[in-house]
């Protein structure tokens, strides 16, 4: 069983103390191993919206989420209307299965970030290196951080 979906007061405190949050929306429920589609919810205090990939419909938000078998999707034509309005939209998220919320990141872990205006795509923050997939991601703060691994997919331009 996981024990980040354990709603247990001593993991409700330990999240709070670290600034953590996770709010239903709608009361709409998150499953543990559900496919969802996860991207920073610009407002919430550095949070991020956890979205049904099946129906589309956001089920929750919260401040960390981890996924497994995740892909990293970037919608070209999303992208391209967000440089021409210069307005920020929905066009780039993480699809994966839902593994856990409000966790820390481990130190082994490498940070991921995608700006619109710079790349196409998500890129490992210290090589550049776009990445499609990965085994395990963490979405915490502004970045997504990806288990360094030798079965992460990375490519190089």
């Amino acid at each position: 069983m996981l024990s980040s979906f354990n709603t247990c007061n001593q993991f409700e405190e330990s999240a709070e103390q670290y600034g953590m949050f996770f709010t239903p929306f709608k009361n709409r429920t998150v499953v543990p191993q559900q496919m969802v589609d996860v991207y920073r919810n610009l407002h919430t205090n550095n949070g991020y919206s956890i979205r049904c990939s099946k129906s589309g419909l956001v089920l929750s938000h919260c401040s960390t989420v981890k996924l497994r078998n995740a892909r990293f999707i970037v919608s070209k034509s999303g992208r391209q209307k967000t440089i021409q309005e210069k307005r920020k939209r929905v066009h780039a998220y993480i699809r994966g299965e839902l593994v856990g919320i409000n966790e820390l990141v481990p130190d082994d872990f490498l940070q991921v970030h995608y700006n619109p205006y710079h790349t196409p795509l998500f890129t490992i923050a210290e090589s550049d290196k776009p990445v499609y997939e990965a085994e395990e991601v963490i979405c915490c703060g502004k970045y997504a951080y990806v288990k360094q691994q030798k079965q992460m997919t990375l490519f190089d331009l």
